[in-house]
């Protein structure tokens, strides 16, 4: 079984109540794996009548993600704190992906179990953040030349940061899109576009548009396309709060296409419409990619991206999708040049490891 009883739960929470005890095993372990089941079970909290009628033994479960997610934000708030208290005074933050969601109160963003906090800077003040967060005592994840190299020359973020005993890390970008990647935003429009946020000091988010696009892009650009049936349910939520009106559509559609985006936004709004069911019209869209990218895009994604049952096996089709994601995230981040350099690195350094550990 994959997420064939997932998707409609999505859809329509009321399906809820059709579920088997054997069916909510499943569903259970498929909604934990996508991490997806906190939102599903705060959906259920919200309508006494479902959950009443759950079985106990799934209340826990549910009870359980609720409480765990509902600490998990918390650690981010905290983080938050402390990041406001390292930075110097005046300087806006942009808080990017699930920090954002969570401190925009989105409603998909309930149930969400974040590993880190994505802030951004424009380019010029990425030094000093950087030089602030290390004098609080944040501290570099890692050590090693050449990820530090790869990293700031080459990516939209400098190496994971965590403050000793913290739970989580801090992503400190300048950029959503790798600079060597075959998407390049528009930054200047970005930052134009960034909106403060009431109650929350400096933080700031961007553009509605703009975090619908991001999201898009990590999905279909910026990721190995495994078990992301959470990003696509991002989007869906985005999508739903923003998207208003036909004036909305078109400057989503504006804004993609001077990020240079399009393709990733259109994979983004037909995946959305065809598993989530969301509104999305079909006379306001991007122009499609290729057919011939289109055919083997869904061929990888409908296999790897949505979740399984571990104990059932993945067979040959879902293994060559999980490969082939992997070699389509490498390949859309860097020019064939540089990404044969960084594979040789890899290489190089996974052998060094190999010989010295025997």
């Amino acid at each position: 079984m994959t997420a064939t009883r997932l998707l409609p739960l999505l859809r329509d929470i009321d399906q809820a109540v059709a579920l088997t005890p054997a069916q909510w095993d499943d569903t259970v372990r498929l909604a934990r794996q996508s991490r997806l089941l906190g939102l599903i079970a705060h959906r259920l909290r919200d309508r006494d009548d479902l959950w009443r009628a759950l079985f106990p033994a799934v209340r826990g479960h549910l009870q359980a993600a609720i409480h765990y997610s509902t600490h998990r934000a918390q650690m981010v708030r905290l983080e938050l704190d402390a990041i406001d208290a390292a930075l110097p005074a005046g300087r806006r933050m942009v808080i990017l992906k699930g920090a954002a969601y969570l401190l925009q109160g989105l409603e998909f963003a309930r149930g969400r179990i974040p590993n880190d906090v994505d802030l951004m800077v424009p380019r010029a003040g990425l030094d000093e953040a950087e030089a602030a967060l290390k004098s609080a005592g944040w501290e570099s994840e890692t050590d090693d030349a050449y990820d530090q190299r790869y990293y700031r020359e080459w990516s939209h973020e400098l190496p994971p940061m965590r403050f000793p005993g913290h739970a989580l890390e801090i992503d400190l970008h300048h950029t959503i899109s790798p600079v060597t990647s075959r998407i390049r935003v528009d930054d200047a429009l970005m930052f134009e576009g960034v909106r403060d946020l009431a109650g929350a000091g400096r933080f700031a988010v961007l553009h509605p548009c703009d975090q619908i696009v991001h999201a898009a892009i990590h999905l279909f650009q910026d990721s190995e396309l495994s078990n992301r049936l959470r990003d696509l349910v991002d989007i869906d939520g985005l999508i739903r709060r923003a998207m208003r009106s036909e004036a909305d559509w078109r400057e989503l559609l504006s804004r993609s296409e001077r990020h240079g985006a399009g393709d990733v936004l259109w994979y983004a709004l037909h995946y959305c419409r065809t598993w989530l069911g969301t509104p999305v019209p079909t006379n306001l869209a991007p122009r499609p990619p290729p057919a011939w990218r289109r055919y083997l895009l869904d061929r990888i994604f409908s296999r790897a991206s949505l979740p399984g049952l571990p104990d059932a096996g993945g067979g040959f089709g879902r293994g060559l999708a999980l490969r082939l994601g992997t070699f389509r995230y490498h390949w859309l981040r860097m020019p064939p040049g540089l990404l044969l350099r960084h594979g040789l690195a890899k290489t190089w350094r996974a052998t060094g490891r190999s010989a010295a550990t025997d």
